[in-house]
């Protein structure tokens, strides 16, 4: 595989990213909750609470070690399989999520 940094490219992917991993936090609790006592806006402050935490640490915003040694990930996406698009560096993701929970809850 091959990398390319694509600044523009990756941005925009990484913002309908942001929207697909609220999209799935926000149907999987529907789904596991049902017909429940909370209100949408309480569905989308959890939504969106979640969203951030599992977006800091995809791109490296919350560190986590394993045996002792820090690890960060970094983020890269593809259409092909053979060209991976990056920033050059971890992501910015944990920006895009309460822009990203406004939309998804038609705000």
């Amino acid at each position: 595989m091959k990398l390319k940094e694509d600044i523009d490219t990756f941005d925009n992917w990484q913002s309908y990213f942001s929207y697909e991993i609220l999209r799935t936090i926000k149907d999987a609790i529907k789904e596991e909750l049902g017909d429940t006592s909370l209100s949408e806006e309480q569905i989308k402050e959890l939504t969106a609470s979640i969203g951030f935490n599992v977006s800091c640490l995809l791109d490296a915003s919350a560190t986590f070690s394993v045996d002792g040694t820090q690890i960060t990930p970094v983020l890269t996406f593809t259409t092909d399989r053979e060209l991976l698009v990056h920033q050059g560096g971890p992501t910015n993701l944990h920006e895009y999520v309460y822009g990203s929970a406004d939309e998804l809850f038609g705000e």
